[in-house]
């Protein structure tokens, strides 16, 4: 079951829930952040958000929430989308090199201290990244983010469920039943709930029990 998300997915997992765990800063991690950033821009994109863009007839603005190595951002601009580039984390410039311009937009700065602007995108994905928002602006950041779609619009991404091992040491993160997922999704229409719940390792080999929920909404 450990091949249900990939190490690379781990290893950012894990340099974030170290973060997260303390109120430190992440400098002792740079070196860290460097190597998955070289990895992971040559990887594919999400594939949620591959069956998220089958419910988009027509390309339009879109917000990549926790960017990181602009895989997910690149498709995007490659499918003619104007993509916004969310990430706290600072961008390498080697990264964007041979981006449209025109198309892309970074912005680094938290999810919780972004502007996110009313009904404009039809896109919203947030891969791996949602659980990294505190709990005391999750449920403000989640409502302004359903706000920022567009009549029509798709959200796509990942939340962790409260049986994952690092809710038990990671307050910093945030955790939901799948009844509140549920309720998170309930002013839209649920394309797909997809609960997964399994023992496997971090990347660092650490065995851990991880339960993580998949979704794609439409507003």
């Amino acid at each position: 079951m450990s091949s249900l998300i990939s190490p690379l997915v781990t290893w950012r997992w894990t340099l974030l829930a170290s973060y997260n765990k303390t109120m430190d800063s992440p400098k002792e991690t740079t070196t860290q952040w460097s190597q998955y950033y070289a990895i992971t821009q040559v990887q594919p994109p999400s594939p949620l958000l591959l069956e998220a863009l089958e419910y988009i007839s027509t390309p339009g603005k879109a917000i990549d929430i926790g960017s990181g190595a602009l895989k997910d951002t690149k498709l995007l601009i490659e499918k003619s989308f104007d993509v916004t580039a969310l990430d706290s984390e600072p961008l390498p410039i080697e990264l964007t090199v041979g981006l449209d311009s025109s198309r892309f937009h970074p912005v680094m700065t938290s999810f919780a201290s972004f502007d996110f602007p009313a009904s404009k995108y039809c896109l919203a994905n947030a891969m791996y990244s949602l659980p990294f928002n505190p709990p005391d602006s999750f449920n403000d950041v989640f409502a302004r983010i359903v706000a920022s779609l567009r009549p029509g619009g798709v959200f796509c991404g990942n939340l962790f469920g409260t049986r994952d091992q690092w809710q038990l040491d990671r307050p910093r993160m945030t955790f939901h039943t799948r009844e509140q997922v549920m309720t998170l999704l309930s002013g839209l229409e649920t394309l797909k709930l997809d609960e997964k719940e399994w023992d496997g390792s971090t990347a660092a080999g650490t065995p851990k029990h991880w339960h993580t929920f998949d979704f794609i909404a439409k507003k």
